[in-house]
């Protein structure tokens, strides 16, 4: 074990940093054979090598000189293994991994050519308990917002198809190929308005490569085939959470579809118009079940009472700004004995 006085990070008196090693030899270590910790307590004490308080209290015996010396022998924070780091940058933005980080030195940029960076498009930072970034990037929130899908480009377009496929193939080459890629969100890689769509085949992009996908977002996209959202759905059979907001293809065959190929669904999200007969398609195939979100949409007390009378593991359910309800009182008062987490107004 090595903390971090005995290496000479630049850290806070308060926070120790603990590295745990899989080698007997540290030396023969690698950056990869790390995992670390991090503590914080304001009132721990720590002493120095000479056994001195260093927790704020005068003493007489510590010169400048020596204070001077002290502070050379310590290493700044881009000297932290790479996996540290690494996973540091997991937990910021997509623009900041992309357009930040792998210019602030060195290190930092060859930490942030690790594969498990880009892995997923969404921060991973934890907004619930219990519940993952991509559970409330890709669900739990009302609807889908910039806070949890960050735009690397700003709402920059190109007009030109190829060059959103080729950003797109980037984020995948960096990952380390699409089979270690699990969340999507395309709307940055869409050409600009008035351009030749390119829907389709950044969506037949991502069927192709990207087979272990868990999480995507079609927010923001109108011009893709049918086939191209059955191509995904085909192709990406390990699917759990789909995001429909703001998109025309939320429809009672792609559920069919998705129900079929992807057993593994446990989350819908779905703003906006919703068909007669979405809620018997909802409510027969998808048996994992857990998480809904049809908030701001045009569902009504008919579809509400299929929903929650047929999805028996269903234990999370907005239906806030739903003007369609009328009488869901009662069926939310009822249903509330089975789901934990009702969202209404």
């Amino acid at each position: 074990m090595v903390n971090n006085s005995d290496v000479g990070w630049d850290l806070p008196q308060h926070v120790c940093l603990t590295f745990e090693s899989d080698s007997d030899d540290d030396a023969s270590s690698s950056d990869d054979d790390y995992d670390f910790t991090v503590t914080s307590s304001e009132d721990d004490e720590y002493d120095d090598d000479d056994g001195r308080d260093t927790t704020g209290g005068e003493d007489s015996s510590v010169s400048p000189n020596s204070a001077a010396g002290e502070m050379d022998r310590k290493r700044p924070w881009e000297a932290l293994p790479n996996l540290a780091l690494a996973n540091i940058f997991c937990r910021t933005s997509i623009k900041d991994r992309s357009h930040n980080i792998p210019f602030v030195c060195r290190s930092w940029a060859h930490a942030a050519r690790h594969p498990p960076c880009w892995a997923s498009m969404v921060a991973e930072n934890h907004y619930f308990p219990g519940n993952s970034a991509a559970d409330f990037a890709f669900l739990l929130d009302s609807h889908s917002n910039f806070a949890s899908f960050v735009d690397p480009y700003d709402g920059r377009r190109s007009p030109h198809p190829h060059r959103g496929l080729a950003s797109l193939q980037g984020l995948i080459g960096r990952a380390g190929g699409g089979a270690a890629v699990t969340s999507i969100y395309f709307f940055p890689f869409l050409t600009s308005a008035g351009a030749t769509p390119n829907d389709g085949a950044i969506l037949f992009l991502i069927a192709e490569q990207c087979p272990n996908l868990k999480h995507i977002s079609f927010h923001g996209s109108y011009n893709a085939s049918q086939a191209a959202i059955l191509e995904i759905i085909h192709c990406c059979k390990k699917l759990e959470l789909v995001d429909f907001s703001d998109s025309p293809y939320f429809n009672a065959s792609i559920l069919e579809e998705l129900s079929i190929s992807c057993p593994n669904i446990r989350g819908i999200r779905r703003n906006g118009n919703l068909e007669p007969s979405f809620s018997r398609a909802l409510s027969t195939g998808f048996n994992c079940l857990k998480l809904v979100n049809f908030s701001n949409s045009t569902l009504v007390d008919k579809d509400l009472l299929k929903i929650v009378t047929s999805c028996k593991k269903l234990c999370y359910l907005d239906v806030t700004g739903c003007q369609g309800l009328i009488y869901y009182m009662h069926i939310i008062k009822v249903a509330s004995a089975k789901i934990a987490n009702i969202l209404y107004d």
